[in-house]
């Protein structure tokens, strides 16, 4: 089996060997991996560069994940090959400078000197270049001081190579330079390049050499497949003829390395710009090189998905149609079983028969819709009908209700022209009640609208499908958006806030849900990010506590801040467990501990008033200035005294305060009710539609809150959560239903003579 070593360079059949590999997508492509690594992959069946790009899983990062050390992913490298574009993980750092100077050396490794010195000054866009050549070992000194004089007028500057070969000979020459502090000066605005290709960004190219980065960036060499080899080859036939010729090549090729290097480091340059912008537009380099982030890749999850699946052959396909479950029951099964027949026959029967109606009502208008004139004449035998559902609902009980909506064309005398009444054409095919139900059944119980279908079907025997039901969602969310913003207005009015945020995946990208609660309200927001920068101007007229985890973004608010002892907690103990033998962490840990129980004890007794847990002050300030004093050698320790000493301000804010819970479980209650609806809709949703959803949630949740039932407010028709708890849901019938109205066309009963005329407001109040 063919295997690329690093020997193949010099050997004799490279290039056929190569050509193999090319035409096999051989895995041992790429470079930097092991033969041990490459027969590891055979094993489980992995031979070529396509199949190891399957193989990488992006992961959700947590929290607190910190990333240790240097790990290059060759399955990342070979997704990078396979989709042609440049991968970037994590965000590389590299030093700002107005001057970048830019270094590639030459140099024979058996004699070991450096007889080539190519620099690049790019000095603020005026770029200069030198080539310092040694004739023998004895020079190499006279090129780097020729070189110190270069750069010694530039006061701040970066230098940037590519490898370890340029910093080790820098080491050297410091040895034997006599001006060490420039040397020092240069020695520490050094950058290696490789060291950020190598950590955080995945070029489409087999290796992580200078020459197949640049050329793939569009970077050129006069002379074709030359390598580092070719030129000590030619270093050491220059060496024994003095050719001119080989001493230009040598420094043409030394030039084209150095503006490689610049090229790729402007590149990388480009993509640090491009991150931290943020931008959804897409990321490119010069208009040619697709730039893309690893975690913007959607993590593969491990749950099987269900769905249409993808034949190559048509012939599959056909097969596959034949042998679903609807098809089989209703074309294959139905002649070979009487009763699938019968089955077959009384589903039809009930699709073709109506629903029908329960009540009718009549629809006129009092006015013309186009000069309102009253002298209107109405023609019986132009009459048109829409039927509308709604439901009965009662502490006995529910059932259906529905209602025929009638009215007859209008004709104006005073213009001539007919017309239809404009509350007739405004009506609402499901009615207030029926909406209050649907919604009800989805926010708290967390039923999907397709079961919610099912449900309307088997129970009231209506057809309300699952597009039907998102633009009720709709519509109850703008309806009840008033009482979310009049919720949201009185937490920032309050003295107490609690806040938590989540992530949720929607249909495409993510977002996050933040919530923001009281004692009694909660209110959800979506935001796209995870900043915290819309929080500057939405609390910056708050006076009250802030309840908040260790998240950073919540520092910088202009508020008294409570951080959750419970996240604190919980850290310590789970430090505790991996670590029992730590004994100065775990005195650490025991002071707080003690501490905190003598608090809480005192909460238990007397609550939260700050005439009892003032009198703890004392005792806060002695542990803090206990953990300020001692000296810990444990790093878990020494890092916990940080953490504490960090957030001394905000640990025992409620000690100062009335009212100010000590832990942030009202957020982190509400966020669990968001979490349960996740685990059912997560990537199926639009922003769109979850706006609508946390609107809804809002109500739903400040109602539970406040101890009242969600239904029933929804049924009250009120919009004022407060108001309908002073009214009481006593005084006033909870239902939508209408009033029984006689029928109106088309009867000739005596009850049904004499149809009543609604008015606008009683048909949009009922409507």
């Amino acid at each position: 089996m063919l295997i690329l070593y690093n020997h193949c360079q010099v050997c004799e059949f490279n290039q056929r060997c190569h050509a193999q590999a090319l035409q096999e997508d051989n895995i041992s492509l790429l470079k930097g991996m092991r033969v041990k690594e490459i027969k590891r992959l055979n094993r489980k069946g992995i031979f070529t560069v396509t199949q190891l790009s399957c193989t990488f899983l992006p992961r959700k990062k947590r929290k607190r994940a910190k990333r240790h050390g240097r790990t290059r992913y060759s399955a990342l490298q070979a997704m990078a090959i396979r989709d042609k574009k440049i991968y970037v993980f994590g965000t590389p750092h590299l030093p700002v400078s107005s001057t970048r100077i830019f270094v590639d050396l030459e140099g024979d490794p058996e004699e070991k000197f450096t007889y080539l010195l190519g620099v690049i000054i790019d000095d603020g866009g005026i770029e200069k270049q030198y080539n310092f050549w040694a004739n023998n070992k004895h020079e190499e000194r006279l090129i780097f001081q020729q070189f110190m004089h270069v750069i010694a007028p530039y006061h701040q500057f970066n230098v940037f190579y590519y490898g370890s070969y340029e910093a080790a000979f820098l080491k050297r020459m410091r040895k034997q330079s006599t001006r060490k502090t420039l040397v020092d000066k240069v020695i520490s605005n050094s950058f290696n390049i490789l060291s950020a290709v190598y950590s955080h960004i995945y070029f489409p190219t087999y290796s992580n050499g200078l020459k197949d980065i640049g050329t793939y960036l569009g970077c050129t060499w006069s002379e074709q497949d030359v390598t580092g080899i070719q030129s000590i080859v030619w270093r050491r036939r220059w060496e024994l003829n003095s050719d001119e010729v080989l001493k230009r090549r040598l420094i043409t090729y030394n030039s084209e390395d150095v503006h490689a290097l610049k090229r790729i480091t402007e590149s990388i340059y480009h993509i640090v710009a491009v991150e931290e912008s943020k931008s959804d537009i897409p990321r490119l380099i010069d208009g040619k090189f697709e730039v893309a982030r690893v975690e913007d890749l959607e993590p593969q999850s491990c749950r099987r998905e269900y769905g249409k699946a993808t034949f190559v052959l048509q012939d599959f396909e056909h097969i596959n149609k034949c042998a679903y479950f609807s098809y089989q029951r209703e074309k294959v099964f139905l002649h070979t079983h009487k009763t699938l027949k019968k089955i077959h026959v009384s589903k039809a029967r009930r699709r073709s028969k109506k629903v029908r109606f329960n009540k009718r009502i009549e629809i006129r208008s009092r006015k013309c819709l186009f000069c309102k004139s009253t002298a209107l004449i109405r023609f019986a035998n132009k009459v048109h009908t829409k039927l509308a559902y709604d439901l009965k609902i009662s502490e006995s009980g529910i059932r259906r209700q529905v209602i025929e909506c009638a009215t007859a064309r209008h004709r104006c005398l005073e213009c001539g022209r007919e017309f239809l009444p404009r509350r007739y054409k405004r009506r609402d095919k499901h009615c207030h009640a029926l909406k209050s139900w649907a919604v009800y059944q989805h926010v708290v119980h967390r039923i999907s609208f397709q079961q919610i279908e099912e449900m309307f079907k088997e129970c009231f025997s209506l057809r309300v499908n699952s597009v039907e039901l998102h633009m009720i969602k709709t519509l109850m969310a703008k309806r009840y958006r008033p009482t979310y913003r009049r919720i949201l207005g009185k937490i920032l009015c309050g003295n107490v806030i609690h806040i938590d945020e989540t992530q949720i995946n929607l249909q495409r990208g993510k977002g996050y849900v933040w919530v923001l609660a009281n004692w009694e309200e909660v209110v959800y927001l979506y935001r796209p990010t995870r900043e915290g920068d819309f929080l500057q101007a939405m609390l910056k007229e708050f006076t009250g506590v802030l309840i908040s985890d260790f998240y950073t973004a919540y520092d910088p608010l202009p508020c008294e801040q409570q951080k959750c002892l419970v996240h604190l907690i919980r850290d310590l103990n789970h430090d505790l467990q991996h670590n029992p033998y730590d004994e100065e962490y775990k005195s650490l840990a025991g002071e707080f501990g003690r501490l905190l129980r003598v608090i809480v004890s005192t909460i238990d007794k007397y609550g939260l008033k700050r005439r009892h847990l003032n009198k703890h002050a004392a005792d806060v300030d002695r542990f803090f200035r206990m953990v300020e004093t001692q000296q810990y050698r444990s790093e878990l320790a020494e890092s916990y005294q940080k953490r504490l000493l960090k957030n001394r301000e905000g640990l025992f804010t409620f000690l100062q305060h009335d009212g100010v819970p000590w832990n942030n479980n009202n957020a982190e209650h509400a966020i669990h009710r968001f979490a349960y609806y996740r685990t059912i809709s997560d990537g199926k949703m639009t922003e769109l539609g979850l706006d609508d959803y946390l609107i809804l949630l809002s109500v739903y949740q400040t109602c539970r809150y406040k101890g009242m039932s969600f239904l029933k407010f929804l049924l009250s028709r009120e919009e004022d959560i407060d108001r309908f708890i002073e009214r009481g849901t006593d005084k006033r019938e909870v239902s939508s239903i209408l009033e029984v109205y006689p029928n109106g066309f088309g009867s000739n009963h005596p009850r049904h003579r004499g149809a009543p005329i609604m008015s606008e407001k009683e048909e949009e109040s009922r409507f």
